[in-house]
């Protein structure tokens, strides 16, 4: 019936808003990570600190972090898309929601760790090329060459946003669709809002930009610095690059 549709579509962007703010929170911990490179690394390897390029490149990191979460939340919304029709919420669901962000966050993590030393060497990210040769033997002699308080520093940090991105994600409560029964039964243009908003976002997201082209390399060039440039991408976007 309508009426129970429109309680299970509302419940659909319950969900997707706490997921939605989960990713929010994790952008800020990329960028956190971004901020520890920058001091750690970064900062040591420009000739002439800019501040306003140094913005610039923090910027350009939080588009290029979006879309990277913009592209983890698209198939995210189609199933819950479906279980708004069928009105199916099973709590098994949102173990696998929970599950999915906690693989994610592992996965962006460790790619940012093994991604620092090669950075600090460099100047640069890994890209795929490097990502196929890796090793842990490579990372540790990588790690051997660099002053031992510079790889604390960002061992303790790494562990730490971890630990805080499961906390987050642990701490998410869902609810029950059944809590959002209500009087006003809804309309069409409510349905539509619920349906498409979530969608326009997401896919904004992970084009990273309202121009014609996806976000690319090029929207990383906010200095003739190399190091700052490469320090607005992430280890994920560079992953398959």
């Amino acid at each position: 019936m309508p009426s129970r549709f429109i309680f299970s579509l509302r419940f659909s962007s319950k969900v997707m808003m706490k997921l939605a703010k989960l990713s929010l929170a994790m952008v800020l911990f990329m960028s956190l990570f971004r901020l520890n490179l920058f001091l750690l690394s970064t900062l040591s390897k420009i000739q002439m600190l800019n501040f306003l390029e140094v913005l610039h490149s923090f910027g350009a990191g939080i588009r290029f972090d979006l879309l990277v979460f913009g592209f983890l939340l698209l198939p995210i919304y189609f199933i819950l898309m479906i279980q708004a029709f069928f009105e199916k919420w099973p709590n098994w669901m949102f173990v696998i929601y929970k599950v999915y962000f906690g693989a994610v966050w592992l996965i962006i993590s460790l790619l940012t760790y093994v991604d620092f030393f090669h950075y600090a060497h460099h100047g640069r990210r890994m890209r795929f090329a490097e990502y196929s040769n890796w090793s842990p033997e490579f990372t540790w002699e990588q790690m051997r060459s660099l002053p031992q308080n510079q790889n604390w520093v960002f061992t303790v940090i790494t562990l730490v946003l971890l630990i805080l991105g499961y906390m987050l994600i642990k701490a998410v409560n869902f609810g029950q669709w059944k809590d959002e029964y209500s009087p006003q039964k809804g309309s069409k243009f409510e349905m539509a809002l619920r349906i498409v908003v979530p969608l326009l976002l997401i896919v904004l997201a992970a084009r990273g930009t309202v121009e014609p082209h996806h976000l690319a390399l090029e929207h990383s060039l906010v200095s003739d610095s190399t190091s700052l440039n490469e320090m607005a991408l992430n280890a994920v976007w560079c992953f398959d690059k």
